[in-house]
């Protein structure tokens, strides 16, 4: 695919070459980070915003796909653009995008095919394509990386690419070879995991020079350009445990030397003979950035393993500058200790030099002295990889997130635009007569400079998300025709956005609830059912709403329940959850006293023993924001302020834990209602003719110590109705708690001018029990328990208060939310958009709303699949293990909302069977196993095994210990520079988890043992 210039960007184009030569601008960029490596572009001027999305922006000169991943920058000779790439034989080549640390190789070692690429500058058409290469490669690769991480080095004549294990081969322009050789394995390593070679070339007059820091043999070698003969080779041993840094080629007073960044040692050779002229003790361990000249100064950087330095050296420096005080004060111009790069090559602009890092932060020093500037984080998710360059006053800072962040060259930070890449970016750009040559993971594209009086609007400003979670809310609220409920702020919420009656959630059931919402997989694909897996353990590569929606430039924060707590996937969010602040107990004196004398008289063996919980139900006078939800709403404001002032669209996530149990509200909300006219069941009984395992047994409301003895549906007891009546009054109090806080929310998006670009979404994860049935609490697959209310607002909405009662899934609001969004929808989501009913609430989008709800029942599983039609609701059970069917159930939905006559028996053959035909089809009969993919080997006869793990991050990092079913153990938390160990057993597994989410690990420990460094 290649998109060619049009008519207006031809002029645009013709006046740029007007300005470049008028100006003797060299057009070449003859390899990375162009002459000299400095990565600069004088003289030119280049664009600021564009949007890769767009055909119709008119900053796209040209668009071209190209194969393999995009780790090799462009290289540009005359009207010729230069790629490196490596393309696996079969399927995709995997990447790992986003700060995730792992030492791990990629699983990436079949058959690939090494290729240089020819473009044409001007239209993006491919010219040629040459295998270097075919075969296995020799050495593995990161997972970040690809066999193919080098950038072209050409001049006039040649084309040279380097593939370190993979061979150095020279070109003409035409792609003829003009020689090739063999440098051997070259396995840059550490800690025994090939990482992949990533030293791209460098070409001064007929030298090329390469860096082959492989730690059992490193050395730089030079070679004749025109032949390809060595003329001299040093050894590194000693010197430098592993690079991955390109040479620095510089002439300084008739000496041209090659620097080279390293560990332990940076050291200068002499481009003529190899000997040393300068070193200098190094920093981080793993030296990756390129070292360049500016102003007579050898800028260089590198950051791992806890040192940061960054180093500004004299052109003319001699000698050891460490070890010599003198050498040292004539050659060291500045130093600094802390603030360096770890894989991207700074850029200096005018007096100022500019660093990216791989957290998204920029730094800003004053190239002269040393003193620093500024510390500015670009944005959410941003992760800088592939170095800068400057141009023009800007400096462009690509990102993994798929964005091009330019910012104002200068003292002030400041980002001038944000720009949409499409995919991500880990190759540094190229420039060339004012066009900016960008390769993402997927395209090599051609921005051009376009006057701002005739730019397209570059990037639609995309709507805000306000993502409402209430828990355990069944649809007691005004807008669904509740007569007693007190909801003024839900209700209005409903009549700015259209309002689902026939809402259902998958599971009701908290945990898997909420985890199939969030991952929009069905619960069979995700392999979560109940309430102690975290669906990381079950699907480790699931995706969620939030992580998708940042991967398109939204910032992602979340409080309160989102997650089941405590799993609140700290991957999801682009900054780490706020702890809130401490609050004062809502429950009276001496209640700790009735909780412990309870406990005392348990039985030994109750698991209660030492869990009985508080009271039920708590009315303190205390104020909103004194109380759980009113706190959290509170730090949620905060953020809505701060984020709608940022230029990034936001997802703002706002979990209510009320009204779940324990309905704790302040006592003004208990004082709105009247207690006699609450409705309160008499005369329910359980549903007759359905199997012992289909109703839930009322043990959540036994936490508690005021009901300890709750009485099971099917007892011959049940409630005293004056408590029934309470806890009905407890919850409604609640409701309109949180119906008050959302109100909050409301009036700060009208507050800050953000509602009419503001989608608010209101949800609840299933339903609730007051004694239908004889059941209180959730647990089934009954419409009482599956039946959620659900609200969508969005900008312009010109069905704004209407209702429908179309069949919806809360799995739908994963695509629904991109499409209003305009963003991608996913292909591996399970729901369907409601947007066509959002546009006309009479169009259906489903035939069938599944549930489904596991049980064990007398030490044997079913799982229940429950399918709402608009008729009928069918259930069939099956055994867990074996699929096989147990038994079924069938309610009539024309007569009753709630179930209480299973027709099964009576119902036509035909009906059934079409039935059941549906069910099948959308879930076939099959076993089911319970323990996720990631858990310990439970042989009680493993042997025992060291861990050890180090964090290199700046984050904490929690350690989860799994066991054998899957659970998360107690973690163990991990600062910023410190270790922890664990008596482990070989099989054990432990996930690492960062609190900033850039990290998701799963370790097992090894014999011998080996050491885990995160970083």
């Amino acid at each position: 695919m290649s998109k060619m210039i049009t008519p207006v960007a031809a002029v645009l184009l013709a006046a740029c070459l007007f300005t470049s030569a008028s100006a003797e601008v060299t057009s070449d960029w003859p390899g990375f980070r162009g002459p000299g490596g400095r990565g600069i572009a004088t003289d030119q001027v280049t664009a600021k915003s564009w949007d890769a999305t767009n055909e119709n922006d008119t900053a796209i000169l040209w668009k071209t796909d190209v194969p393999g991943l995009g780790h090799a920058s462009p290289t540009i000779i005359g009207d010729k653009i230069f790629l490196a790439t490596a393309v696996p034989a079969s399927g995709d080549a995997p990447l790992n995008v986003g700060r995730n640390g792992n030492t791990d190789a990629a699983d990436d070692n079949g058959e690939q095919t090494w290729w240089v690429l020819c473009y044409d500058k001007a239209t993006g058409k491919e010219l040629w394509r040459k295998t270097a290469r075919k075969g296995e490669p020799k050495a593995t690769r990161h997972a970040k990386a690809t066999h193919a991480n080098t950038t072209i080095a050409a001049d006039a004549d040649h084309v040279v690419a380097f593939f370190g294990s993979e061979g150095l081969y020279c070109y003409d322009h035409d792609g003829n070879l003009l020689w090739q050789r063999d440098l051997g394995v070259i396995n840059v390593s550490k800690y025994g995991i090939g990482w992949g070679y990533a030293s791209s070339p460098a070409i001064h007059g007929d030298r090329i020079v390469l860096v082959c820091d492989d730690p059992t043999d490193p050395y730089v070698v030079t070679l004749r350009l025109s032949d390809g003969e060595e003329i001299w080779r040093k050894s590194r041993l000693d010197d430098c445990e592993r690079s991955w840094g390109t040479a620095l080629i510089h002439t300084d007073d008739d000496v041209t030397q090659v620097v080279v960044n390293g560990w332990p040692w940076i050291v200068s050779y002499d481009l003529e003979t190899g000997d040393e002229v300068w070193r200098i003790e190094g920093g981080g361990d793993n030296p990756i950035p390129t070292p360049f000249v500016h102003d007579d100064r050898i800028y260089i950087t590198n950051a791992h393993g806890g040192p940061s330095p960054i180093y500004a050296i004299a052109t003319d420096a001699k000698g050891n500058l460490t070890e010599s005080e003198s050498a040292a004060e004539q050659s060291v111009v500045w130093q600094v200790d802390r603030g360096g790069c770890y894989m991207s090559t700074p850029v200096v602009w005018g007096d100022y030099l500019y660093l990216g890092n791989t957290n998204g932060v920029l730094r800003c020093f004053h190239a002269e002295t040393g003193e620093k500037i500024y510390e500015e984080r670009l944005g959410s998710g941003a992760s800088i990889t592939a170095s800068l360059v400057a141009a023009d006053d800007k400096i462009y800072c690509p990102s993994e997130n798929g964005k091009m962040y330019v910012v104002q060259a200068g003292p002030e930070f400041k980002i001038l635009a944000e720009n949409e890449m499409e995919h991500p970016c880990f190759a540094t750009p190229a420039i060339s007569e004012g066009i900016l040559y960008i390769r993402t993971t997927k395209t090599l594209i051609a921005i051009q400079p376009v006057p701002e009086s005739s730019t397209e609007t570059v990037s639609q400003t995309r709507p805000n998300i306000l993502f409402i979670a209430v828990d355990d809310l069944r649809p007691s609220m005004g807008c669904y025709g509740d007569p007693v409920a007190i909801t003024p702020n839900m209700d209005r919420l409903a009549a700015r956005g259209v309002q689902f009656d026939r809402a259902y959630c998958q599971v009701a059931v908290c945990n898997p609830s909420r985890a199939s919402l969030m991952t929009g997989l069905r619960p069979d694909n995700l392999g979560v059912w109940t309430l102690p897996i975290h669906f990381r353990e079950a699907k480790p590569d699931a995706v969620t709403m939030p992580q998708w929606f940042r991967k398109f430039g939204y910032t992602a924060v979340s409080h309160g329940k989102i997650y089941h707590n405590p799993t609140p996937d700290p991957q999801s969010w682009s900054e780490p959850i706020r702890k809130l602040r401490s609050l004062p107990n809502p429950y009276p004196d001496g209640t700790r006293e009735q909780v412990q004398a309870a406990m005392k008289e348990l039985p030994a063996r109750d698991w209660r023993k030492n869990n009985l919980r508080n009271p039920s139900t708590a009315a303190p006078d205390l104020d909103d924001t004194e109380v759980l939800d009113g706190a959290r709403t509170e730090m949620a404001i905060e953020d809505l302020r701060r984020l709608g002032q940022q230029s990034e669209p936001f997802f703002l996530a706002m979990g209510y834990i009320r009204p779940h149990l324990a309905w704790v509200a302040p006592k003004k909300y208990w004082d709105m209602h009247d207690p006699a006219k609450l409705p309160v069941l008499e005369d329910q009984q359980v549903i007759p003719n359905t199997p012992g395992y289909a109703p839930s047994n009322n043990s959540e409301l036994s936490h508690y110590v005021d009901l300890i003895d709750m009485p099971r549906p099917w007892d011959d007891r049940e409630l005293p109705l004056e408590k029934r009546r309470h806890l009905v009054h407890a919850y409604y109090a609640c409701v309109s708690y949180v119906d008050a806080q959302i109100g909050r929310l409301l009036d700060t998006l009208e507050e800050e001018s953000l509602a009419e670009n503001t989608i608010v979404v209101l949800w609840s994860d299933h339903g609730w029990k007051f004694g239908e049935n004889r059941g209180w609490g959730k647990m089934t697959n009954y419409e009482i328990d599956a039946r959620v209310p659900l609200l969508i607002a969005a900008p312009g909405m010109k069905t704004a208060g209407q209702k429908t009662d179309q069949l919806a899934e809360l799995l739908d609001l994963f695509p629904t939310l991109c499409e209003l969004a305009g963003i991608d929808t996913p292909d591996f989501v399970d729901g369907r958009s409601l947007v066509p009913i959002l546009k006309d609430p009479q169009t259906k989008v489903h035939d069938t709303a599944m549930s489904q709800y596991y049980r064990n029942f007398e030490g044997h599983q079913y799982m229940g699949y429950s399918m709402r039609t608009n008729d009928y609701r069918f259930i069939e059970w099956r055994d867990f293990e074996t699929g096989e069917v147990t038994d079924r159930e069938l309610y009539d939905h024309r007569t009753s909302d709630i179930e209480s006559e299973n027709i099964v028996a009576s119902a036509s053959a035909d009906l059934v069977n079409q039935l059941t035909k549906q069910l099948v089809q959308s879930h076939p009969r099959k076993p089911l196993r319970m323990t996720p993919a990631v858990h310990s080997n439970p042989n009680p006869g493993r042997w025992s095994a060291e861990l050890s793990f180090t964090n290199k991050t700046e984050t904490e990092l929690m350690v989860y210990p799994i066991t054998s079913s899957g659970r998360r153990g107690r973690a163990t938390r991990i600062k910023p520079s410190q270790d922890a160990r664990f008596n482990a057993r070989l099989g054990g597994v432990f996930v690492v988890e960062s609190e900033d989410g850039h990290v998701y690990e799963i370790h097992s420990p090894s014999f011998p043992p080996r050491p885990i460094v995160i970083e």
